[in-house]
């Protein structure tokens, strides 16, 4: 992941922010590296008793950090419930209900089609109505913002890159 993914997909990145790579053709070395990421079989298990539920907001459609994260989670023996992306909040909280996990992990990077300043602290309120357990949420891909009070978000930490991730599921242990 750090050696050859990571890199490869910010290079992807900076070509076609450049304009020598066209938006569709990031999107097709994205589909390839997720298929290759979706090959990798790693045990859901490990001695960390809470389970990571990993999601994209409402509109969200990055699901490759998400897909990453999971990897990471996985090689640190983390284990997951992987929901995928585009979640209306409160069919996240139902589904983080549901399975009891007390820690969400969101991909919350900006597009075309979502808005990280605009709607992050919407959507966090909206799925705190809906939650019935305490959680923590970490965001990846987002900025440090004034976070209200929650009732049910217990902590809300903004994650600045993988390797900060990998180190932070190090600490778990």
């Amino acid at each position: 992941i750090f050696k050859i993914v990571l890199p490869v997909m910010h290079e992807i990145e900076k070509l076609a922010l450049k304009g020598l790579y066209s938006v569709t053709q990031e999107h097709i070395i994205s589909t390839i590296v997720r298929d290759q990421l979706g090959q990798i079989n790693l045990a859901n298990e490990g001695p960390y008793p809470d389970r990571f539920a990993l999601a994209t907001p409402e509109g969200n459609l990055h699901e490759l950090p998400i897909l990453i994260a999971e990897i990471i989670c996985n090689a640190n023996r983390v284990s997951t419930n992987y929901l995928g992306a585009s979640h209306p909040a409160e069919c996240l909280s139902e589904a983080v209900n549901a399975l009891k996990c007390k820690t969400i992990v969101m991909g919350v990077i900006s597009s075309a089609q979502w808005n990280y300043e605009k709607n992050i602290v919407p959507y966090l309120e909206s799925m705190d109505k809906y939650l019935k357990n305490k959680v923590k949420v970490l965001l990846g891909g987002g900025s440090e913002v004034d976070f209200p009070e929650f009732k049910n978000i217990e902590n809300v930490k903004v994650i600045k890159s993988f390797e900060d991730f990998d180190k932070l599921l190090i600490e778990l242990k």
